[in-house]
């Protein structure tokens, strides 16, 4: 799975109306929820690598026990 980088809002508002990834899409709405009108392009690229990355080491995890 490829992680999405944005670069503009229009690019998230794009990966919203698109089917986008459907791991990836529940994290990019809940960012928004949390962030409501002050979207933050780069805060939330961060937060989608912080938040791949646990759910990647929880499977590892997982799968490892």
């Amino acid at each position: 799975m490829q992680l999405p980088t944005f670069e503009t809002i229009e690019d998230v508002k794009l990966f919203l109306n698109q089917e986008g990834d459907a791991w990836c899409r529940p994290m990019v709405e809940e960012f928004i929820e949390m962030c409501g009108s002050d979207l933050d392009i780069h805060e939330l690229n961060g937060w989608l690598l912080s938040e791949m990355k646990s759910l990647s080491e929880g499977y590892e995890n997982f799968y490892d026990n």
